[in-house]
């Protein structure tokens, strides 16, 4: 894998990526402009199953790609029609659109803003004091899948198709208290998803978890990226904080199961 060492890097293999996801050029993202394109599988892509009537709007801040089953590609035209990037991602439109694939029966997610770092951008916490931070990967993360409760940082599925291949562990006096698990989501990109009890918020717990899986990405030659709602601000505070910096934003339906 290519040196990811830069801002600049990094963008690139996002940008690879966003691309195999949207089954269309890398320029679609880097230039200014609407781009509509017919689903389809990719190699490089997000390991997200291509449903069978997929749907996955993403911008980089310049350019907008709409990726679709051909049979939404005349509705979703109408509803966007020549709009600019920041109102496709506003409220009217986003409201057609859900109402497009409720009519399937399906749920359109987001808007859902994903932050990306570099080792050259990452400011390295300081671990807050009495707390035991510990690392584990590979097979070893099954082991926590005995403790409930931290469903955004694991998938609890040894065999899910976007495997926890990383996490850290935060114990105050032998209790875990937090723990961060990161998933390869594809070969290039690793998410760092995070869970801390109610009684640790606040302290420091959550930054240093998310900062020993950013170096532990950044120790395996991936790009680590962390992704929360639009509301959900204390994460996005977090992962700034850290040295991330916003990515990307995507709409995307999926079933209602």
């Amino acid at each position: 894998m290519s040196d990811l060492s830069s801002r600049f890097t990094t963008q690139a293999a996002v940008r690879a990526v966003l691309a195999a996801d949207c089954a269309c050029p890398e320029s679609a993202f880097a230039e200014d402009g609407l781009l509509f394109t017919t689903a389809e599988e990719r190699p490089g892509r997000r390991r997200y199953p291509l449903s069978a009537r997929e749907l996955r709007i993403i911008t980089m801040g310049r350019g907008v790609v709409v990726s679709c089953h051909p049979e939404w590609m005349a509705p979703l035209r109408e509803i966007i029609g020549d709009r600019h990037r920041d109102a496709i991602f506003a409220a009217p439109v986003v409201t057609e659109v859900t109402r497009l694939v409720s009519s399937d029966g399906r749920l359109l997610r987001g808007p859902v803003s994903s932050y990306a770092c570099a080792p050259e951008s990452f400011r390295p916490p300081t671990d807050p004091p009495g707390i035991d931070f510990s690392l584990v990967e590979g097979e070893g993360v099954h082991d926590l899948y005995q403790y409930p409760g931290f469903e955004n940082a694991l998938s609890y599925q040894p065999d899910h198709r976007r495997p926890d291949v990383a996490a850290a562990v935060a114990r105050r006096a032998s209790e875990i208290v937090g723990i961060a698990g990161m998933s390869a989501d594809c070969d290039a990109l690793w998410q760092i998803g995070i869970d801390v009890v109610p009684g640790a918020r606040g302290t420091g717990v959550g930054r240093s978890l998310v900062g020993h899986m950013t170096e532990l990405a950044f120790a395996r030659n991936r790009v680590p990226f962390y992704s929360a709602a639009v509301a959900n601000l204390r994460s996005h505070a977090l992962a700034v904080s850290l040295g991330y910096w916003p990515a990307w934003v995507e709409l995307f339906a999926r079933d209602e199961s």
